[in-house]
């Protein structure tokens, strides 16, 4: 009997769920607005900071009046199903009691989920086409494609529209339109999304948009695009090489899978930190345009041979103990999320100068020693590079030009890089 009941016992604690609360989330970039029918939506992003996948994430919103009394507190659901570890996903919880929505003077968000398993990133974001038209209506038509063995059931993508500060102002979202039945894409298959966006009040703030891809069975990575203005028609075609399977080729290879721990880690500061940004999105693009046009073959070659893949792994954990410490900025300076991210930008352009660059900084110090090489006057070009690289920032954010802020964030990394290695060449004596 004694043994009977231990079974039945072990077996109830094995299907404990168990709930995690909210300390293991953090929420960002919320905003809110009362719509024609008087009803307050809540805005933003929550983002899993606990070191496991979490499933069934709700968020809680408690609506405060003018003197601190609770008016009402509402629940809803996360738009996406899984949030893998470091990463974020849209929500939106609205306030129905249209009589008293114009009392609410603050709100308070909470959330709980439970753990689950990683899902793979198998889907991938192939083309956008976006307008707004004259009633105020986003359009958004995608179209994703499945890249894993599995027919991808109930698949949605899910669009967050920004306004210049980054904040999200409205969320949309479509179940696929494909020939395997609706939501549903089958293996190596593409289907299309049309999204509708209809908050006519908040859609013509939108300067971005972001767009994720879910299944049951899969993920897509966030893809972030520049907004259309009214009337104008925007189209995006996303290639393979700026949207692969991984996103962290190099690493994926040398750590064997795309959701091991470090592998996670570069991906939490790329899409949790630098994506959710103007500056960051745009750096990305210069970023991956350049990173993409080599670690496809680095990958390849990683995979065939230990030694290199041995050497990717030495490599590339001074590179996460970096972004550590640049997370640790940011933080730092996350009242403005654009001047954090600049600032964490710096933060791993100077140690990236300072540990990788370590050759050539080395190289000058031995030209310097031997043939009196002297690097005085490259302070006044640095000096105009940086104030190059500001001015673009600056101008970049003012008229929110993509182009603009690609040029000026990638001479600022440039330029960190540069004079940190010229600095240390200088100043260090053996």
């Amino acid at each position: 009997m004694r043994l009977v009941l231990s079974v039945i016992l072990l077996l109830s604690v094995a299907t404990i769920h168990v709930a995690f609360g909210e300390d293991e989330f953090t929420f960002h970039n919320q905003s809110s607005f009362v719509d024609e029918g008087k009803i307050m939506h809540v805005y933003g992003e929550i983002r899993n900071e606990s070191g496991t996948p979490m499933k069934d994430v709700f968020v809680t919103a408690r609506f405060y009046d003018g003197d601190g009394n609770l008016l009402n507190e509402y629940l809803r659901q996360t738009e996406l199903r899984v949030l893998g570890s470091g990463e974020s996903s849209p929500f939106e919880v609205l306030y129905l009691e249209s009589g008293s929505a114009d009392r609410v003077a603050d709100f308070k968000l909470s959330a709980t989920g439970q753990q689950a398993e990683a899902k793979p990133k198998e889907l991938a974001i192939v083309t956008s086409n976006s307008r707004l038209d004259v009633f105020g209506t986003y359009f958004i038509n995608v179209t994703a494609k499945n890249n894993g063995n599995l027919t991808a059931t109930n698949s949605v993508v899910v669009a967050t529209l920004y306004d210049k500060d980054g904040k999200v102002v409205t969320i949309g979202r479509a179940l696929a339109e494909s020939e395997f039945g609706s939501g549903n894409v089958g293996p190596d298959r593409e289907a299309g999304f049309g999204v509708a966006v209809i908050e006519r009040l908040q859609t013509y703030k939108a300067v971005r948009y972001a767009l994720v891809a879910e299944s049951d069975q899969y993920v897509s990575d966030t893809v972030f695009l520049q907004a259309a203005g009214l009337g104008v028609s925007s189209k995006t075609s996303i290639s393979d090489s700026e949207n692969p399977k991984s996103g962290c080729l190099i690493a994926t290879a040398a750590f064997g899978s795309e959701i091991s721990p470090q592998v996670q880690k570069l991906r939490t500061f790329r899409d949790g930190l630098a994506l959710q940004t103007f500056a960051g999105s745009s750096f990305m693009n210069v970023f991956n345009s350049w990173y993409y046009s080599f670690s496809p073959a680095v990958a390849d070659y990683e995979r065939q041979s230990d030694v290199l893949r041995g050497s990717a792994r030495v490599a590339i954990y001074p590179l996460l103990g970096i972004l550590d410490l640049s997370t640790t900025t940011f933080d730092m300076l996350d009242f403005n999320k654009e001047a954090a991210i600049i600032g964490a930008g710096l933060t791993a352009s100077s140690l990236i100068g300072v540990v990788y660059f370590a050759p050539l900084t080395a190289g000058l110090i031995l030209i310097k020693r031997k043939k009196g090489l002297s690097l005085g006057r490259a302070k006044y070009i640095l000096l105009a590079s940086w104030l190059a690289s500001f001015a673009l920032v600056a101008g970049a954010t003012v008229l929110t030009s993509s182009e603009l802020m690609m040029a000026g964030t990638a001479l600022m990394v440039i330029t960190a890089i540069t004079t940190v290695v010229l600095a240390l060449a200088r100043f260090i004596k053996w």
